[in-house]
């Protein structure tokens, strides 16, 4: 054990201390010294308390237990190694009952899988991670933090020790550097024949009808014969058959470029003898230059035919498809210059199938237009989507006054099949995030309840206003999915609760996923509330459910149908119905459209067609708007999201809301000039841009034209399959010369968008794409075992093979603090009122030099041997007198004939002893009156 400050500088407080006390003595020259050195003493005492806690004393004692992170290689190189888990439990299983230890699992990121734990039992290893990669770096530094800076640490890392980022020596040291120590267990794994796709490469640029060629670039680890296969898109563009040498090949295809647009080609191999599949593919991209293309997509056959044949008679191209067949990569947008959504509803689109087009808007540059109709905008359930975002409108109806009052019940099933679908989505997470997404759309004057069902109803939200919304949320997101299904009850309730809502408008939404009993009496009920004006919506999801019963009750409720086959539609169909049901987006108001001047398209300069509907949208803040209503209202409204531009028309393009318009001569100048405005407008960089990956990481390099000017900005925004974005400042590496790193470890389709920026402008821009056919641990097989030994051992660490060594060694020694502060105030605090009783109190001076002698640790007897010592000398003194005299002593009463009470005889000499005593008691008397006149000044002095 010992002693150690937190602040020990403070502990210079003594000197001054000291000071004081010192002069404080010499000060006191009237107080007795017995009763100084008491004083002197708890003052000491006081003041070295307070500045031993001034200084944070605190006791140090030697930490007695072992804490061990162990790092344990989770990624796919390792294919799941059951050695892994019986080492933790033999290591595990020979610890010490105080020492303890917790698990890190490490891919391209690290992550706890089990904290810092004493017990005996080992949990089976269960965090995910990103298992195309290693980055032992990461997991080594997440051991070390978690490792407490006063225990005996070790970190004990499970790999094969081949890493694909991160400086697993410099964490190593680092680690060492701390007093902790780094050891590794080597596993590796058994390694087979192979062959692998290494790359893939085609001209970065290419014209309509040119002839190029695309390199593939093999490697294996022994000799062989194998197939390759090239595919265009999904389209097989040619195969041949290779014989493949140990090491590096190359081979052609030859190839002509015939359709313009953005090119993804796909090489495949099939090898005689091979180990890993997963490293039999690689992909590139090229763009062969043409004229734009615009995709438009119709909502019901014939929506977008007057603007098609418009955008043809122009000379655009234009290519007309269904939702459903959409491009499900990002990179299936690069090919077309804009995108029209022809009065398309919500439902029709998926979730990942929006973020994709948002994405194509704001980082590839791909126009965007949205028309009007029944199934369009506030209609179609396009509130709070990531179209909704793009656009320059928003679809709820903002600033309006008069709109009506809308009471909603939402009646939601929660029985046991609501938990997931056949792909395992949440179907009651999705509509209670439906629920939670109405609450939003609604106004402080519209009333909502909540009730879900199994067996039996449960109110989940009262009717209340729709004021504290954080608290109706948080109510709608308890709700779980357990038990039947019973519909008539809950229907009953809700028709119960909706009719003391004091609104204007009254609807019901039902959602439910199975089956209920119809012998209830749903037409009386219906018949109740279509009395009271109370209409219903219903919503099937899956196939599960009872379409027949729920299409009976939206007839006769008055309302509407919906069938969501897929779960992740069941927010949208909520947005819709709210809209629905809580505002009158058509406005049906035959109006000639007021131009305000912005936009400056030719078309506009003239006067425009009258139109007799339009749905009521609010413009955002920044957005223009070259066509409003007498409302106010946009019927035209534009502006630049991104890279992208993005233009709002709210009325119809087949002629039922507007047929002026159709019969128009302006008509195809109008939606040639508007769809024109949406074509990408940045020049192509004239850089040649190359992709390269290596161990994880994706490079970009620019290379800049000869005698160009440096950029004052290059950037490049980089896009994974995903959907996840980064964006990177390329710096100069060389003359002329551009680069920037990203992470590229997950396989697939990275797509590079390469924007160079003059006074915060984007002037020109550039299309590159990387694509990571396999993850980098399906690579050629390599030395683990020397890798590991050559970054640990650099790094100060060391090799283990058994289990029982984990929690062995020598381990750097820790101290444990204490901080005793506290208690050393505590006994000031109680010694200090003993500092104020001793120069209060008035105690005999023998008391206090029996305090002294306490204090100086010696017996009584010999604190009063100064007294003892004046009383000895007066007896002798007392002696020798009557040995002179001894007359006078005979005829003096012996003490204990006096205290016996005998008669007291005297002889013929006692006058003369008589007159000897009273002359010596006078000569003695100016001693005592001078001993009586001190003792009073002092009784005078003390009072």
């Amino acid at each position: 054990m010992g002693i150690d400050f937190s602040s020990p500088w403070l502990l210079l407080l003594l000197l001054p201390a000291c000071y004081v006390l010192i002069r404080w003595w010499r000060g006191e020259r009237h107080m007795p010294a017995s009763r100084k050195a008491v004083i002197l003493a708890l003052r000491t005492l006081v003041f070295l308390l307070l500045i031993l806690t001034l200084a944070g004393t605190q006791l140090l004692t030697p930490v007695q237990g072992k804490t061990v992170v162990f790092v344990v290689d989770r990624s796919a190189s390792m294919k799941d190694d059951p050695r892994l888990a019986a080492f933790l439990r033999e290591a595990v299983s020979r610890k010490q009952p105080q020492d303890q230890y917790a698990v890190v699992a490490v891919g391209e990121k690290a992550a706890v899988d089990q904290p810092l734990t004493t017990r005996d039992e080992v949990q089976p290893l269960g965090v995910e991670v990103n298992r195309n990669a290693t980055n032992l770096a990461e997991g080594i530094r997440l051991a070390a933090a978690m490792i407490p800076s006063q225990a005996r640490g070790k970190v004990v890392v499970l790999t094969d020790g081949v890493a694909t980022g991160g400086d697993a020596e410099r964490e190593t040291r680092l680690a060492v550097d701390r007093g902790i120590a780094v050891e590794a267990v080597s596993m590796q794994q058994p390694q087979g024949d192979e062959v692998l796709l290494a790359a893939v490469q085609v001209p970065e640029r290419l014209y309509a009808g040119e002839e190029f060629a695309i390199s593939v670039d093999v490697e294996s680890t022994q000799s062989t014969g194998a197939t390759l296969r090239l595919y265009e898109g999904n389209r097989e563009a040619g195969s041949q058959k290779v014989a493949i040498e140990k090491g590096k090949n190359r081979f052609v295809f030859s190839q002509k470029a015939i359709q313009q647009g953005f090119h993804r080609f796909r090489v495949e191999i099939e090898p005689e003898r091979d180990t890993v599949r997963a490293n039999n593919q690689a992909t590139a991209y090229t763009g062969v230059a043409g004229a734009p293309v615009v995709l438009v997509v119709e909502g019901h056959p014939g929506a977008a035919s007057n603007l098609t044949q418009a955008l043809k008679a122009g000379n655009m191209a234009v290519e007309v498809k269904d939702a459903r067949l959409l491009p499900k990569e990002l990179d299936g947008y690069k090919p077309y210059a804009s995108l029209v959504l022809a009065d398309v509803p919500a439902t029709q689109i998926g979730d990942e199938d929006m973020e994709r087009i948002r994405t194509a808007v704001r980082d590839l540059g791909m126009g965007l237009i949205m028309t009007g109709g029944g199934d369009s905008f506030g209609m179609g359930g396009w509130f709070q989507t990531p179209i909704e975002e793009a656009l320059p409108v928003q679809m709820d109806l903002k600033g309006k006054e008069n709109l009506p009052s809308l009471g909603l019940e939402l009646v939601i099933d929660k029985s046991g099949s609501m938990t997931g679908d056949a792909r395992g989505v949440d179907k009651m997470e999705l509509a209670k995030e439906a629920a939670i997404r109405a609450t939003t759309m609604m106004n402080g004057q519209d009333q909502i309840g909540v009730i879900a069902f199994d067996g039996s109803p449960w109110e989940v939200v009262a009717p209340r206003s729709v004021t504290q919304l954080d608290e109706m949320q948080r109510q709608i997101g308890s709700i779980y999915a357990d038990g039947g299904t019973d519909i008539y009850p809950a229907l009953q309730l809700a028709y119960e609760r909706i009719k003391t809502m004091k609104t204007q408008r009254k609807h019901v939404i039902l959602l439910t996923d199975g089956q209920s009993g119809q012998d209830d009496d749903y037409a009386g009920l219906l018949q109740q509330m279509a009395g009271e004006n109370i209409t219903v919506s219903t919503v099937a999801v899956g196939d599960g459910a009872d379409t027949q019963l729920l299409q009976m009750i939206s007839e006769m409720g008055k309302g509407r149908y919906y069938f969501a086959g897929d779960a992740e539609s069941i927010p949208k169909i909520f947005s819709k119905e709210t809209a629905l049901a809580s505002r009158t987006f058509i406005v049906e108001k035959p109006q000639e459209p007021i131009r305000t001047g912005s936009g400056g398209w030719a078309s506009l300069k003239q006067a425009v067609p009258p139109l007799l509907a339009y749905i009521a949208t609010t413009p955002k803040q920044t957005a223009e708007t070259p066509l409003v209503s007498v409302d106010e209202d946009p019927v035209l409204a534009r502006w630049q999201y991104g890279l992208g531009r993005t233009v709002a028309w709210t009325s119809d393009l087949e002629g039922k809301w507007a047929p002026d318009w159709v019969s128009w001569g302006g008509s195809s100048r109008f939606w040639n000039e508007l769809v024109a405005w949406t074509l990408p407008q940045v020049s192509q960089g004239n850089w040649k841009t190359e992709t390269q990956l290596a161990h994880g990481t994706g490079r970009v390099t620019v290379t800049l034209p000869d005698n160009a000017p440096m950029p004052q900005e290059l950037e490049a925004v980089v896009i994974s399959q995903q959907m996840q974005r980064e964006a990177i400042r390329l710096k100069p590496t060389a003359p002329g010369v551009l680069a920037g790193d990203f992470a590229a470890a997950d396989p697939g389709s990275y797509l590079i968008q390469i924007v160079e920026k003059a006074g915060g402008q984007i002037v020109a821009n550039q299309t590159a794409g990387l694509t990571v056919a396999y993850s980098p641990e399906f690579g050629l097989p390599r030395d683990g075992e020397q890798e590991l030994r050559n970054w640990l051992i650099a790094g100060g660490g060391s090799l283990i093979e058994q289990p029982g060594e984990a929690f062995a060694g020598s381990m750097a020694g820790k101290w444990e603090t204490q901080p005793i502060g506290e208690w050393l105030l505590m006994l000031a605090a109680l010694l200090w009122p003993l500092d104020v009783a001793s120069r209060r109190l008035q105690l005999p001076d023998h008391w206090w030099a029996k305090l002294t002698a306490l204090w100086r640790k010696r017996p009584l007897a010999q604190s009063d041997a100064r007294g003892q010592a004046v009383l000895t000398r007066l007896g002798e003194r007392r002696a020798a007198g009557a040995q002179q005299n001894p007359k006078s002593a005979a005829g003096v009463m012996r003490p204990t004939e006096q205290a016996s009470g005998s008669p007291a005889h005297t002889t013929p000499a006692a006058p003369k002893v008589a007159r000897q005593q009273e002359r010596g008691a006078k000569e003695d008397a100016p001693a005592d009156e001078t001993l009586n006149r001190l003792l009073a000044a002092k009784k005078r002095r003390t009072k």
